[in-house]
């Protein structure tokens, strides 16, 4: 009598719990639907007012502060298309956070919702970029786009850590590593301009300054490649490093062609198959090491075979033998 009072207690209570369950299921489908609905809104005005940019409408709608100074270390407008191929995997990203099985499946212990209010912190944060850079405000703009990379590597790092696809990480890494090149290029712009104000600047100062600038975001390429295995920074680097170099190409040749031959050897670095090359030349100095040994022990044979050397260098010596 007691088991079945004690069954029918555990019946009601499953009875109880589960309406309960049920009911918060639903709350948290309701507010990640709030919250890509958000991400999806946020992500479409930051396409649009990327796009105003581009075109030179929003150059139009904002009255710039003051007038920009010229420098070196800016690339052409044509590697801003690299946005397009952004937004792409932006969206495809979107998408995959919004399906509940690759939810479930990819994020582990990361909730969906601290990865959208990232996704939206940094729309909202490249908005505010944009609006400012055509302001010509630079202590706001290199704020705002300082601020915008920390968190689309920060997104990149959650991603990559639970998510190994490609859809996973390289989204972030391509996006992150834009804004990191954006980030370099306004200092660049707001350091010749505050400097122009006593003169104009030097030639030789804005050729060793791109110079060094493009080493050194070569040299971290690398070493994303080579210890994080990260691919894609690298790829960034060397379009915007190449923009750049054909921009400055009718200021000054010889920085321009500089620039080409460090961004060559660094592409090369960074993508040709060393291991395998370097597997190869082994092979190959293993077996003539091999060979040469071989003909050496031979050799050896040889003279303990006769008593002594003999040599066949003068004529008539094999009669002499």
């Amino acid at each position: 009598m007691g088991e079945k009072r004690q069954t029918e207690h555990t019946q009601a209570n499953a009875v109880t719990v589960e309406p309960k369950s049920s009911s918060q299921r639903s709350k948290q489908k309701v507010r990640h639907d709030i919250e890509m609905i958000c991400a999806w809104v946020s992500f479409a005005a930051l396409v649009v007012c990327n796009v105003l940019a581009q075109t030179g409408v929003m150059g139009r709608m904002v009255k710039p502060q003051h007038s920009e100074a010229f420098t070196w270390f800016v690339p052409a407008r044509y590697t801003d298309l690299i946005w397009a191929v952004i937004f792409v995997f932006a969206a495809v990203w979107l998408v995959r956070l919004g399906n509940d099985k690759h939810r479930a499946r990819n994020l582990g212990k990361i909730p969906a919702s601290l990865l959208g209010i990232l996704f939206i912190a940094a729309c909202v944060l490249q908005i505010a970029w944009l609006f400012c850079f055509h302001a010509v405000n630079y202590p706001a703009t290199i704020t705002l786009v300082f601020a915008s990379t920390i968190v689309i590597w920060v997104l990149w790092f959650f991603s990559r850590r639970h998510d190994r696809t490609l859809w996973g990480w390289v989204p972030f890494s391509l996006w992150g590593s834009w804004l990191g090149i954006e980030t370099i290029t306004d200092i660049a712009r707001a350091v010749s301009y505050y400097l122009s104000k006593d003169g104009s600047l030097s030639a030789f100062g804005q050729m060793i300054s791109t110079i060094i600038l493009a080493l050194l975001l070569l040299a971290v390429a690398c070493a994303m490649r080579w210890y994080m295995g990260d691919w894609v920074f690298g790829l960034c680097v060397l379009w915007s490093v190449l923009g750049v170099a054909i921009r400055i190409m009718d200021t000054s040749k010889i920085t321009a062609v500089i620039v080409i031959i460090a961004e060559s050897i660094a592409a090369a670095l960074m993508y040709l198959p060393w291991r395998h090359l370097t597997g190869r030349l082994n092979s190959v100095d293993a077996l003539s090491s091999a060979h040469a040994g071989a003909v050496d022990e031979q050799g050896r044979k040889s003279v303990e075979s006769d008593g002594e050397p003999q040599s066949t260098d003068y004529p008539g010596a094999q009669e002499h033998r």
